[in-house]
């Protein structure tokens, strides 16, 4: 299982890829909204929603490095490691896999870090049309963040949850199987394996305090501010969709 031997990131290897990148966002017609709550410095955890392929964190990052200069490290599922090509392009851009100690690592060194926490198992449940966050289970990033007082970081990329149709058939039978193995394919198609070209928009909310309050548990803590974390991104769902439409 990789560890913390994933390499820094490359500004050249993302000028490289930048032409590929900058046809995705024209494809997509992609932006970001909410640059004033990116830091220009210091560790902290961006989390957003997964997508079926959450091919938009590239594409934020790319924009985070072009307007803010800094280069973020993606956490990725630890099954695309055992994929030869993919792992060299994620380990190239300085990806590593998701894990707790992993995070707390590069945030330690001050970081700005990506993550989905909702993984494959949110690929599993999304549709077009998906308005729900199923992060409910997902406390670890949450964990991380707080014992190295990290601020968390919001972000939902709307229409994400459109570039592609999918299926629940034997949906149950593949959830069984990602609890077995943590791994289970989604069943998706768009123009082949090519994505519709929907447009895409990425807010970034205000970033999320993580201390504990006087009086309060460690545990308490992290539920709670699981909680902002889910209604933050609640939030900044239902602004994308009165804004958008």
């Amino acid at each position: 299982m990789p560890g913390m031997r994933g390499q820094r990131p490359n500004a050249k290897f993302f000028r490289r890829v930048s032409p590929l990148l900058k046809f995705a966002e024209r494809y997509f017609g992609y932006e970001v909204q909410g640059w004033e709550n990116i830091p220009k410095r210091g560790p902290a955890l961006l989390v957003m929603n997964h997508g079926v392929l959450p091919f938009h964190a590239f594409l934020l990052t790319r924009q985070i490095y072009s307007k803010i200069g800094r280069l973020p490290r993606t956490l990725a599922a630890e099954f695309l490691f055992h994929l030869p090509l993919v792992r060299d392009l994620i380990m190239k851009g300085g990806g590593l896999n998701a894990s707790r100690r992993n995070a707390a690592t590069l945030l330690k060194r001050g970081d700005l870090v990506t993550v989905a926490p909702g993984g494959i198992y949110e690929a599993l449940l999304i549709h077009p049309g998906t308005r729900r966050i199923p992060w409910q289970r997902r406390y670890g990033f949450v964990i991380v963040a707080l014992k190295l007082k990290a601020p968390i970081i919001p972000s939902y990329c709307h229409g994400i949850n459109e570039v592609y149709l999918t299926s629940q058939i034997f949906l149950k039978r593949r959830l069984r199987q990602l609890k077995r193995s943590r791994f289970a394919w989604p069943f998706f198609f768009g123009i082949g394996l090519l994505p519709f070209p929907i447009k895409l928009t990425h807010w970034i909310g205000p970033p999320l305090e993580t201390r504990i309050r006087k009086g309060e548990s460690f545990r308490d803590a992290v539920r709670r501010i699981h909680a902002e974390t889910l209604q933050a991104m609640s939030d900044l769902q239902e602004m994308a969709i009165r804004r958008t439409g």
